[in-house]
């Protein structure tokens, strides 16, 4: 299993990302697939935003893998995942 992990500091889940800018959509990290919540690095906006703090994005090589890895996940940790990238992956609390 190829895991390639990427930390964050810090994201920006916002609640209703359709009043962003084309501007501010460029930062966005990845749409969840729970919900279809959207995740965002963080950038200046006066839009409300909710700051979630050492977050860890995960991309595997494959769907199974991802899913095999959110079942051995504490629930407390896991936030997200998507399929709308290039390959799998997951938000996680680091």
């Amino acid at each position: 299993m190829t895991i390639t992990k990427t930390f964050y500091k810090k994201i920006y889940f916002i609640d209703e990302p359709e009043k962003l800018t084309r501007k501010e959509w460029d930062n966005l990290l990845m749409p969840g697939k729970i919900n279809w919540d959207k995740y965002f690095t963080p950038f200046e906006t006066n839009k409300e935003y909710e700051e979630i703090k050492n977050v860890e994005l995960l991309e595997f090589d494959i769907e199974d893998e991802m899913f095999e890895y959110i079942k051995n996940l504490s629930p407390i940790s896991f936030i997200n995942f998507s399929l709308e990238h290039e390959k799998p992956c997951l938000l996680k609390l680091a």
